[in-house]
């Protein structure tokens, strides 16, 4: 439960993704989260050997022609991301020592045939990773 608060907690401080390099990011990618940004568009890819905040595990579309409401879009995501982090990280989320974070489209970038959820993994204690968590279990 403490693990489910403290996702439901990042999911209320999550990007939007509108347009830019949020959208193009792909399984694998490292980047760092802009300080002090509420709406994110566009992130620099890092090499995951190198410092590092985040890392992208899962995207995938959201389903459905209508928006269904930010409060929706986060919940959805939320348990999306919960579902993928596993296969990519080799550990269930609940013993993991990484949160996760996710971009989601915005009402007007969904209205553009955005439907794409970001799943991003990072330090649960906010810590820099050095290197990829795919299949390290952590």
């Amino acid at each position: 439960m403490q693990r489910l608060i403290a996702l439901l907690i990042s999911l209320t401080i999550l990007a939007t993704a509108c347009s830019g390099g949020v959208l193009s990011l792909s399984v694998g990618d490292c980047f760092d989260y802009p300080d002090g940004a509420d709406e994110v568009s566009d992130v620099e890819i890092l090499d995951c050997g190198e410092a590092h905040d985040n890392e992208v595990f899962a995207t995938y579309d959201l389903p459905g022609s209508v928006f269904p409401g930010q409060d929706v879009v986060q919940a959805d995501a939320s348990a999306g991301c919960v579902t993928r982090f596993e296969p990519y990280v080799g550990s269930d989320f609940e013993t993991s020592s990484l949160g996760i974070g996710s971009f989601v489209p915005s009402p007007t970038s969904w209205d553009q045939d955005d439907h794409e959820v970001v799943c991003f993994l990072n330090d649960f204690d906010g810590d820099t990773l050095t290197a990829s968590a795919k299949g390290t279990g952590i």
